[in-house]
This record gives C-alpha cells, structure tokens and sequence, in this order.
C-alpha cells in the first residue's frame, strides 16, 4: 500500500508507493497531472498521465467512486492510486488495461 508524503487539499498530493517509487498528482484549472518524481521525490522526471480539462470525463471514468459521486478528483485519484505498488500498475490504471 501507498503512503502519503504530502498532501494540500484540492491541488496536489504526493505518494510514496510500495516499490519506494514516488508520484505527484496535480489537480489544477489547466486539468490533472500524474508524475514519476525522482531525487527523493523532488523533481518530476516523466508524465504518467495528463488529462486537460477537455479530457477529464477520462479521468473521471478510470477514478471516480460511485460510492461517493461528490468527492473531490484529487482524492479519488489518491484513493485509487494507494492501492497501486508501482508505477506500472498506474500506468496500466491510466491506460485502462
């Protein structure tokens, strides 16, 4: 299971993965971002996922919780993602495999 790093409610959050591997998802007006970081989780060094927000029914139908249809994107994806050990798996996630 994936542990939090950081997290700011409604931007952005942080995950440290079960391979020690490190994401960053971004949720801003320009849309979401999932990024592999490296350095200790300091500099973003690939794009896993880029949903602009005339894509983001995408993201919405990989991530969404019809348990709770009013929660927040970014903690959906974070939800969704904690159960994820590598960045593999998020990429097969993200890709719908």
């Amino acid at each position: 299971m994936a542990e939090v790093i950081t997290y700011k409610p409604g931007a952005y959050c942080q995950l440290k993965l079960a391979s020690r591997e490190r994401v960053l998802i971004s949720c801003a007006q320009t849309g979401i971002k999932i990024m592999k970081l490296g350095l200790g989780g300091l500099i973003p060094t690939k794009t896993i996922a880029d949903w602009p927000v005339s894509k983001l029914a995408t993201a919405v139908h990989i991530f969404a919780d019809e348990t709770n249809p009013s929660q927040h994107p970014l903690e959906a994806i974070k939800n969704k993602l904690m159960t994820c050990s590598s960045i593999h798996e998020i990429e097969q996630l993200c890709a719908g495999i």
